[in-house]
């Protein structure tokens, strides 16, 4: 499995992965989203390439990235709750990865409350624009979530710890702009959300296939 890790072996999964990417952008913006379907694609690369390295790295980014996936189906077939529901289940395996490498300080936990006064008060402003209830239900509980995944993104002691932040940060932002849809339609919100959905994707992909054990 040692080529699985190489630097070559990653640069050129990288390289397919932004070509799937890729695909996905030009059809949605020359094709008028009539093959809306691509958009897993790169996702269920990842998810594939880790899997490869699961007896080193662990089952709990590919089965986040597994989830992904199917999140990634939900949303391209405009099913908002079961790509909600399918996000939320992939967090919470980022999280047991994160987790049981934990090391906390002060500057951590200021940073973690900053995130979590931050979003609660987003998340504030987005429901009060949501009159389903049942969707203001699963934004505040998706938040939560993907909240804990950012804390222990940034409470994990491990090489290249940085970068792990980098891409919980960006999976944020993306997952931001989506609920800012339901305040106002954005022109060129996609554009905001699928290249830091798939950087961030990226990023926790090429880290996970870098590790030497779990």
């Amino acid at each position: 499995m040692r080529q699985f890790r190489s630097a070559g072996f990653i640069t050129l999964a990288m390289v397919a992965y932004a070509i799937l990417a890729a695909i996905y952008f030009v059809q949605y913006y020359c094709w008028d989203d009539i093959f809306g379907i691509v958009m897993p694609l790169p996702t269920l690369f990842a998810a594939t390439l880790c899997f490869m390295r699961r007896r080193h790295g662990g089952w709990s980014i590919p089965l986040a990235l597994a989830f992904s996936t199917l999140g990634d189906y939900a949303g391209a077939v405009d099913n908002f709750l079961l790509q909600v529901s399918m996000f939320a289940v992939a967090h919470i395996f980022f999280i047991c990865d994160f987790l049981p490498k934990r090391k906390f300080s002060a500057i951590k936990l200021l940073a973690i409350v900053g995130i979590a006064v931050a979003a609660g008060l987003y998340l504030n402003f987005v429901t009060a624009h949501i009159a389903e209830p049942a969707f203001s239900q699963a934004i505040i509980i998706y938040g939560i979530i993907i909240w804990l995944m950012a804390a222990s993104a940034i409470l994990q002691q491990r090489r290249h710890s940085g970068w792990y932040i980098v891409a919980a940060l960006l999976f944020i932002f993306s997952d931001g702009v989506i609920a800012y849809g339901f305040v106002e339609k954005l022109p060129y919100a996609t554009a905001l959300i699928m290249p830091t959905y798939y950087a961030a994707q990226a990023i926790f992909t090429v880290l996970y296939m870098q590790r030497k054990e779990s």
